[in-house]
């Protein structure tokens, strides 16, 4: 995978945990508890997948383009 596609994993990690965060922070939340802490897990995990490969320590990723 290219720079690129590492950018817009954190990009979107972070922004499911800004979510998250934004539901947590209100009083009458709309979402169950459960749904606010997958947000905020799953959008921190992926940030941080994001840039574990971003640093190329994720490597031995296949590339969808190779054979």
């Amino acid at each position: 995978m290219n720079r690129m596609m590492w950018g817009w994993m954190i990009a979107l990690g972070l922004l499911l945990a800004r979510i998250g965060f934004l539901e947590l922070e209100t009083a009458e939340a709309a979402v169950p508890e459960w749904t606010i802490m997958l947000l905020l897990t799953g959008g921190l995990v992926i940030g941080l997948f994001g840039v574990t490969g971003l640093l190329g320590l994720l490597g031995w990723v296949p590339r969808l383009g190779d054979k």
